[in-house]
């Protein structure tokens, strides 16, 4: 029979296509399958969405990837509402639930065939560069160079034209092959042969005989028997060779060439509990919750057995036990045969966070996040497809974790008011926070967002009834808030008793918690050595060839480094321009403050170890839960680092954090800069004191004390930044009380760049229309990677049109008429719908 089907393509076009299979069976039980189909030169990996017409020049799909449905009806549902509302298409929002490694796809590779003369290579030059230096790419090297290679060394976008016309001429040949996806891994376990098993005369017997004859073979029979009787599972050999301590396998080899044992191979399925030096200190569902915590677990679960569809905000204070909370509704959810996701913001929350829940739910869960393997991700993915596993936690991607139908009970998104929340590229650029209310809704679950430091939105949300509001202001374990001092920098500096980046007071502080052998966090939200340098004598300061920004000194590898597109050069010890020595090396950042620390405590005989964590000192795999074993051992004194440190981190014997520049993020270009402030502040602020038995202090560096956010922080108010921020929103209509989307045109040429957003200002209906448009304009940073950039921002009246559907009508109309008739290759539009970074 054949079929008609309808497939999302992972293409930013805002259609489906059509293709053609024969099928004999209900071609319905496809939908939600991958399909792999031609698309013009290319093979791509789509998803079958629905029936389709027949249309003319329709391809056939060359294969279909799953047996059963890769996305269930609901998924299907979830990624048709983020296309529609995310402005992006829904092969693209669909591409976003696909995990990396999962998706066949045809790679071109490019052999050179004619090799041109110096003659030819200079002729091509002059009247086709962009074709002369892919030409000179492909004689630098010996073999054949994929096209995304290309694309990527060149840095000018597609070069498909260019490749048509080489081909053409006889120049280079070109072969496109089906990248394959990632396979199950396979490993062989023994067991005990089913002869065996199922005749225990025979089996004690053996066992008798093998005592006397093979001591060894006896007790891997025995060892391999009970394990088989307790868990149903097989052993792998190197188990068993490591829980015996045997010298070889030879003994079980024997075993299995008797047939006593049989081997078999099974599909590998990752376990949690493989991970060494847990970083959780006890089973914390065995903790008694104290009254506040018993009534949010309550009104929860009410929920959960009632099977409510319901979005709990939960406002617990820093220390107050929301994991606590988290974890008796996990355990409710899981006595109804639901399972649970669980969302955190930072990769670096992961490893804590995973051993804590390991330690009461063992393997039942499963991890995915983006430093994973392709190959650990798609174990864990096929873990949670065949229902394994139970609980899933993991950063904003696991928001598209494969539950089995209808299996979904509870999602969790803990620290909600995080924007590391929101994509920012590529699309989708959604927001997991709000994707997990609206996945809590299809699915008809209780959705849970948790937080010390709601955001507005979630706040004004509970106000207004959306959510139900549950609060615990008071910390567990008998733990008190730490005692925060704020000091005033600018006196220090009047004075002259700042030294380096620490006042007396904080470095006073260090040094007492260093001797007593308590945990020291110090915060610092800017990695590098220094911010940029500078030659006193001509003013020059080094800048990125790609992006308009300084570049930041990192003294560690001798280099001066771009922070957005990773260009890099070595540092200045004498001025490029004239010649001078005077260089200086301007602001701070995380290795400077590691530096100063370690020669002030050296010049007053203290030895402490002190450990960095930021971008740099953890990009090597392992290396968060290294340096968190480490600091949890109190192996490490000190620990400085970024916003890594900020948040969720758990550890006892910290009784002192030190804030070295609390003023880094108050004046940025961005409304929710005072926001942001205070979340940062209080939250690292509450990884002081976190049990009964520590007093915690926190020492604020500030120069300007009297700002809203520090007085906000200093008084541990939430309410008063809330309120104070909530009538400055107001008065500026700004979120929640509109909607934020961004228009931004990129690309090599400024002149076209800038004629393109200007054209689509033209597009927009101005009259009449609850928007405001307020640009073109050109933002802070006005080239990023070689492109230059143009913004138009987009501000929606919520009271006018709540849902944002005609002001995207209206962009989607815009944009299709600049597509029809204005677009050009070398130009890219990009809109960002409830913006966070690019205003």
């Amino acid at each position: 029979m054949v079929s008609y089907l309808s497939i999302a393509l992972p293409l930013p076009v805002q259609k489906v296509f059509t293709y053609r299979y024969e099928y004999d069976r209900n071609p319905v039980s496809l939908l939600g399958c991958r399909a792999l189909v031609p698309f013009g030169k290319r093979i791509l990996t789509g998803v079958i969405v629905g029936l389709g017409e027949p249309v003319q020049g329709m391809k056939d799909i060359i294969e279909i990837l799953d047996e059963t449905p890769f996305f269930t009806e609901q998924m299907l549902q979830l990624t048709r509402k983020m296309a529609d509302y995310y402005l992006c298409s829904w092969g693209e929002a669909l591409k976003a639930g696909i995990p990396r490694g999962m998706t066949p796809q045809s790679v071109m590779h490019v052999e050179l065939i004619h090799r041109p003369s110096p003659e030819e290579l200079r002729s091509m030059q002059k009247r086709a560069p962009k074709r002369a230096a892919l030409l000179g790419l492909l004689m630098d090297h010996s073999g054949p160079l994929t096209e995304v290679y290309l694309e990527k060394m060149l840095k000018t976008g597609s070069v498909s034209d260019q490749l048509d016309a080489l081909e053409n001429a006889g120049v280079i040949l070109t072969k496109r092959n089906i990248a394959p996806s990632a396979k199950p891994r396979m490993q062989s376990m023994i067991y005990v042969s089913d002869v065996l098993l199922n005749n225990h005369l025979a089996l004690k017997e053996l066992l008798n005989h093998l005592d006397k004859a093979s001591p060894k073979q006896a007790a891997i029979l025995s060892h391999v028997y009970l394990h088989q009787q307790t868990h149903g599972s097989g052993l792998l050999i190197n188990e068993v060779k490591a829980t015996l301590n045997l010298q070889s396998t030879s003994p079980i080899q024997t075993l299995c060439s008797k047939e006593i044992l049989i081997q078999k191979k099974e599909e590998y399925s990752p376990d949690s509990s493989e991970v060494r030096n847990s970083l959780a200190r006890r089973d914390e569902s065995l903790l008694t919750m104290t009254m506040e915590q018993q009534h949010a677990h309550a009104m929860i679960h009410s929920a959960l057995h009632g099977k409510e569809t319901k979005t709990f905000l939960l406002h617990g204070i820093t220390g107050s036990g929301k994991t606590l909370v988290y974890i008796q509704a996990i355990l409710s959810a899981l006595s109804l045969d639901r399972d649970c996701l669980l969302l955190v913001p930072e990769i670096s929350l992961t490893p804590q966070l995973v051993d804590r829940f390991s330690a009461t739910f063992g393997d039942l869960i499963a991890v995915l996040h983006s430093k994973m393997t392709n190959q650990e991700r798609y174990e864990h993915w096929r873990k949670i497809r065949r229902g394994k596993a139970r609980i899933v936690i993991g950063a904003r991607s696991a928001l598209f974790a494969p539950f089995r139908d209808q299996r979904l009970g509870l999602i969790i998104v803990d620290e909600e008011h995080e924007s590391s929340y929101k994509q920012e590229a590529p699309a989708p650029r959604y927001n997991a926070r709000d994707f997990a209310v609206v996945r809590g809704a299809i699915e008809q679950v209780v959705t849970i967002l948790g937080s010390a430091t709601p955001s507005m939105e979630s706040m004004y949300n509970a106000q207004q009834g959306k959510y139900h509001y549950l609060h615990i202001p008071s910390r567990a374990d008998g733990a008190t808030l730490p005692k925060i001092e704020c000091i005033d920098i600018r006196e220090h500096r009047k004075r002259g008793t700042m030294q380096g980046s620490f006042s007396e007071e904080l470095l006073q502080s260090i040094i007492h918690r260093v001797i007593k052998k308590e945990g020291t966090i110090l915060f610092h939200n800017r990695r590098g050595f220094a911010r940029f340098q500078e030659c006193l004598d001509c003013g020059y300061i080094p800048m990125c060839k790609h992006c308009s920004v300084s570049l930041t000194l990192h003294k560690h590898s001798g280099m001066v480094r771009c922070h957005y597109c990773g260009y890099s050069e070595k540092s200045l010890h004498s001025c490029s321009v004239c010649g001078g020595s005077d260089i200086k090396e301007a602001g701070t950042g995380t290795q400077k403050v590691e530096e100063e620390l370690q020669e002030l405590l050296a010049s007053r005989g203290i030895h402490a170890q002190i450990a960095r964590m930021d971008l740099d000192s953890t990009s090597k795999k392992g290396e968060h839960r290294r340096l968190l074993t480490a600091f949890a051992k109190k192996e490490i004194d000190i620990l400085i680092g970024t916003q890594m440190v900020a948040k969720g981190l758990d550890f006892p014997h910290v009784s002192l954090v030190g804030i070295v520049d609390a003023d880094h993020q108050l004046f940025m270009p961005d409304f929710r800069s005072s926001e942001r402030t205070f979340q940062l502040l209080t939250q690292v602020a509450g990884r002081a004191g976190r049990t009964g038995a520590l007093q915690g202090e926190v020492l604020l560096q500030t120069s300007h004390p009297e700002h809203q956010s520090i007085i906000a922080a200093l008084m541990g108010s939430y309410e008063l930044l809330y309120n104070d921020e909530l009538q400055i929103r107001k008065d500026a209509d700004y979120p929640p009380f509109s909607r934020i989307v961004t228009i931004e045109t990129t690309g090599p040429d400024e002149y076209a760049v800038h004629e393109a957003i200007q054209t689509i200002v033209t597009l927009l209906p101005t009259k009449g229309v609850p928007y405001q448009m307020l640009g073109p304009t050109i933002p802070f940073i006005a080239k990023l990677k070689s492109h230059y950039r143009r913004i138009l921002v987009l501000k929606g009246n919520k009271q006018d049109d709540p849902s944002g559907e005609i002001m995207r009508r209206n962009l989607r109309m815009a944009m299709h008429a600049y597509a029809e008739h204005h677009a050009k290759n070398s130009v890219k539009i990009t809109i960002d719908v409830d913006a966070y970074h690019s205003i």
